[in-house]
């Protein structure tokens, strides 16, 4: 039950993240000011969680979690940017269904690589279901679609899964010793942060006409910055207690289903017959994985 309330808990925090990015959008905010302002807060709140002071980090802070922590810090930046434009392309409830599909990526190197090859049969059958899944949300009617409706979400796909997997051999393989998930988590929004930097100055010289920071930015990028530091801290948390094979099937499926649900009702998102047989075949993978899950 423990390990149910974990996951509930995972999934609230992701669906809080996934707002703020719908809010970037209907707001018409900067989205590199947004980011900017979440980092910041999710700096912040990974050295509050810590129980060492801002002065030790550097001796605590291990070879081994320098390059993962800034290759992963470099693919959160490019994940939010791919996300924030597909959203605006394609809405929230398509964008995430990609985003969380990629679940298949850690989960096969779960299987394949880690060695977490319990219940196999219904763990295969659930990433099949989560594939013909993906296919059936990326559909489009002929005429309708654009290169960039099909790159965009793809592109999420492919960089979510990525950061996954890299995310869950980081905790099975590199952090092993008291502090290190915080400073592990600390580098890599730090990288995130210094690359939203950079994107942001880049952004006020290319267009000379671009709105400051209004109130409005810094609220939204308060409320990104917390949810994405506790959706990045309950990851750690869950493949450590229950493997990514269990906890990125379950987390992933729930959140398409919940935004697919919240972008129709309250953002009025619009969804093919075939997209929404897509939605109702991640929940089915949900059930199957679900049904392997170890309390």
């Amino acid at each position: 039950m423990q390990n149910i309330i974990y996951l509930i808990i995972h999934i609230l925090f992701a669906l809080g993240m996934f707002i703020s990015f719908k809010l970037v959008d209907i707001k018409g905010l900067n989205r590199y000011q947004t980011m900017f302002i979440n980092y910041i807060v999710a700096i912040s709140l990974t050295i509050i969680d810590m129980d060492i002071t801002v002065g030790d980090i550097s001796t605590h802070y291990s070879m081994k979690l320098i390059l993962p922590s800034v290759i992963i810090g470099f693919l959160f930046i490019a994940n939010f940017i791919l996300m924030m434009l597909s959203i605006q392309k394609v809405g929230m409830g398509l964008t995430t269904a990609l985003n969380k599909m990629s679940v298949v990526i850690p989960v096969l190197v779960g299987i394949l690589y880690l060695g977490q090859n319990t219940s196999l049969i219904l763990k295969a059958t659930g990433i099949v279901t989560a594939l013909v899944s993906f296919w059936l949300v990326l559909f489009q009617k002929k005429g309708k679609a654009s290169l960039l409706s099909y790159l965009l979400p793809l592109s999420v796909f492919l960089v979510s899964g990525t950061i996954d997997t890299l995310m869950e051999l980081s905790k099975k393989i590199l952090i092993s010793l008291p502090n290190e998930q915080e400073l592990f988590l600390l580098g890599v929004f730090g990288t995130a942060l210094l690359f939203s930097i950079i994107f942001t100055i880049g952004d006020i010289l290319l267009n000379k006409n671009i709105q400051k920071f209004t109130i409005v930015t810094v609220y939204v990028g308060l409320m990104m910055g917390l949810f994405n530091y506790l959706t990045s801290k309950m990851l750690l948390v869950n493949v450590g207690r229950m493997g990514g094979s269990i906890v990125f099937p379950i987390h992933n499926s729930s959140v398409v289903m919940l935004t697919a649900l919240i972008g129709f009702f309250f953002y009025k998102e619009k969804f093919s017959n075939k997209q929404w047989w897509g939605i109702a075949l991640a929940v089915i993978s949900v059930a199957l994985i679900a049904s392997t899950l170890q309390n």
